[in-house]
């Protein structure tokens, strides 16, 4: 799973209905590293009463139809209990909270986030209330928001894990790399027995290049879950940031044995292995993680390498490098493979648009010596490469 989108696996919990989120499958998988959610969210099913009596009568009714994924049923009944000025506090909020997460199934942001505001002033120690609401900005785009929605709810809560989980991911996935590893690793040092955060903060720790601590927070969640792939990667990915190669393999392998479609434990041995030259095998890695995510930009333009090098007239090539580049326009190694894929083919004209984007985001000797052969070659004529134009392996990334 995607670790950064990791919060689509209680969405569907949240919104268990049976209806599709505004996440797919794919969306899930990664990335969706994206581990799965160590917060439990799933609204309790309140018994449907079938004449309620009383205005909490109506807010029990409505905590049943969310749970039950009838957020437009819900509205009616919640909305009535809350006309009435008897009703209570604690009613009040539950209600709030209820109608909140109606309007995130009927995909209303605007009135979702407004009630859900509503429902944390009036219980602003109620840790549920903080991880909604951070969900239902997030849901809709609003990032910024998402994460000072966690932060308050980790100052209104602080005792809560669940809260500092959410709050490290959320920055994570907003590009704040540092701020969440630290708010990960503090949050998991406190929590002795949840594999899951240990192996996020794993993850965090890599990304910022703390890849020692990133090796004692993963083998620390392999201790607690031995067969979870989740924690496998992040051990693999630690290995493989400090050079240990045969370790970062036998790691990802292990998480594969443990989940077949683990997409990022997947693409990571398939490009270890294709730094080791053996391209048959990174092939049908890359290969199997497209059949499960078609759309994996880097995947593309990895298999593309390993189909160059087996053979460098694969027709497949060019077309996988296109979709790789056009999903990712800023990987420059796919543009400088494909500027070489058509030169091969005589598409001058396109090779050299390729090979010039690809030394503009990252200049390169060999992607300039490259674009300055086939500078001086006529339309329609093959440019083979010379010995500076070797096949650029992709940047791995989960």
């Amino acid at each position: 799973m995607c670790f950064a989108l990791r919060a689509a696996c209680f969405r569907l919990a949240l919104l268990a209905s049976g209806r599709s989120s505004s996440l797919s499958a794919a969306a899930v998988i990664a990335p969706r590293i994206f581990i799965m959610s160590t917060i439990a969210l799933i609204v309790l099913a309140a018994p449907l009463a079938a004449a309620p009596t009383s205005s909490s009568d109506l807010v029990k009714l409505g905590e049943g139809l969310v749970a039950r994924g009838d957020g437009k049923k819900a509205q009616l009944h919640l909305e009535k209990a809350l006309a009435d000025p008897a009703l209570s506090a604690a009613d009040k909020a539950k209600a709030e909270q209820a109608l909140g997460l109606a309007f995130l199934q009927q995909k209303k942001g605007k009135e979702a986030v407004a009630h859900l505001e509503a429902a944390t002033t009036l219980a602003p120690k109620s840790e549920k209330g903080w991880l909604y609401l951070g969900l239902a900005k997030d849901e809709f785009g609003d990032a910024a928001g998402s994460i000072a929605a966690y932060q308050k709810g980790t100052e209104n809560v602080p005792v809560s894990t669940s809260l500092k989980h959410e709050l490290g991911m959320a920055l994570l996935s907003a590009g704040r790399n540092t701020e969440g590893a630290e708010v990960l690793q503090k949050a998991a040092s406190k929590a002795e027995h949840d594999p899951e955060l240990w192996a996020d903060a794993a993850y965090a720790l890599s990304l910022v290049g703390r890849f020692k601590e990133a090796r004692e927070f993963a083998q620390r969640a392999v201790e607690m879950s031995p067969e979870s792939p989740d924690a496998l990667y992040t051990l693999g990915m630690a290995e493989a940031g400090l050079g240990n190669a045969k370790a970062a393999k036998s790691a990802f392998a292990e998480a594969i044995d443990s989940d077949e479609l683990h997409v990022p434990a997947l693409f990571q041995l398939g490009v270890l292995l294709q730094a080791e030259n053996d391209d048959k095998r990174a092939s049908a890695k890359l290969t199997q993680v497209l059949k499960v995510e078609p759309d994996h930009a880097r995947a593309k333009a990895a298999l593309a390498v390993s189909l160059l090098r087996l053979n460098p007239g694969d027709v497949r090539t060019e077309q996988l490098l296109k979709d790789a580049v056009a999903a990712e326009p800023k990987l420059a190694s796919a543009w400088a493979n494909l500027g070489d894929v058509l030169a091969r083919k005589g598409k001058i004209a396109e090779a050299k648009k390729a090979l010039s984007q690809a030394v503009k985001l990252a200049p390169t000797p060999s992607w300039q010596a490259r674009l300055d052969e086939v500078a001086v070659v006529k339309e329609g004529t093959p440019s083979l490469p010379g010995a500076a134009a070797a096949a650029a392996v992709p940047a791995a990334k989960k």
